[in-house]
């Protein structure tokens, strides 16, 4: 089985005083695990309160920080509780300086792991063999799942991407691997999927075993899905962003 995570930061801002404080952040500075949050200030604060949201609407947990002689641009921290099986939706952050102004923030920290099993295909080819499709169809429920959780905080979009073994010319490979995430989404969209699809060819450049060229892996003949907002980058990292392939709408 394949699993995938991801962590997706959407926000909104308001902010009230006689200085206006804008806050950052990103998914590099928030872990879910630890339920730790970072963000950066523009100007000097002197507290933070955090509500977590569940997937059902209602409140989760929360968090308080107070911060002293802590300057502007550094990253601070804030901390909430929650149940240790739930799962966060939404984070609302408030951000207040010692002269009345404050900040709202809301943060998605989408998190979700898709119980994913490879489809993988013959070597040269696109075509999905008729004993694949039950994974697809098992994955496709699990993606209607998180699409009902998910789909009340966010517009979604499903990425697939394409990828191929080391067998043959680089450039071919790519065009191999594209043609194999557009099989992989056109058979979603059969099915009923009405999201937005994105699809990228890889080629041999993420491969999920390491091989020598021109070795025959069928692991390696595959496609990754994942689950992202509608706006924004598209949710991949490591060896994907070294690949730069160009993501194109079905």
């Amino acid at each position: 089985m394949r699993y995938l995570a991801l962590v997706v930061l959407v926000a909104r801002t308001a902010s009230a005083g006689p200085a206006p404080i804008k806050v950052a952040y990103d998914a590099d500075h928030l872990d879910l695990d630890s339920r730790v949050l970072q963000f950066k200030p523009s100007r000097a604060v002197a507290e933070a309160t955090l509500v977590a949201i569940g997937e059902d609407g209602g409140e989760l947990g929360k968090g308080s920080a107070s911060y002293a002689s802590e300057p502007a641009g550094r990253w601070l921290a804030i901390t909430w509780t929650q149940p240790d099986d739930a799962h966060v939706m939404m984070l609302r952050l408030r951000v207040a300086a010692s002269d009345g102004a404050a900040t709202n923030v809301e943060l998605v920290p989408w998190s979700v792991a898709i119980d994913h099993e490879d489809v993988t295909f013959r070597s040269d080819s696109s075509v999905i063999d008729a004993d694949e499709t039950h994974k697809l169809d098992a994955s496709l429920a699990r993606i209607d799942e998180v699409v009902k959780r998910a789909g009340r905080f966010m517009k979604l979009r499903l990425y697939v991407a394409g990828h191929t073994d080391t067998v043959g010319p680089s450039a071919r490979n790519r065009t191999l691997s594209l043609a194999r995430a557009v099989a992989i989404a056109a058979y979603f969209r059969r099915k009923g999927l009405s999201l937005p699809i994105v699809v990228a060819g890889f080629g041999e450049d993420v491969l999920k075993v390491k091989t020598p060229d021109n070795a025959d892996e069928r692991a390696n003949r595959r496609t990754d899905y994942v689950l992202g907002p509608a706006a924004g980058p598209p949710p991949f990292k490591g060896p994907y962003l070294k690949a730069r392939a160009t993501w194109k709408p079905l």
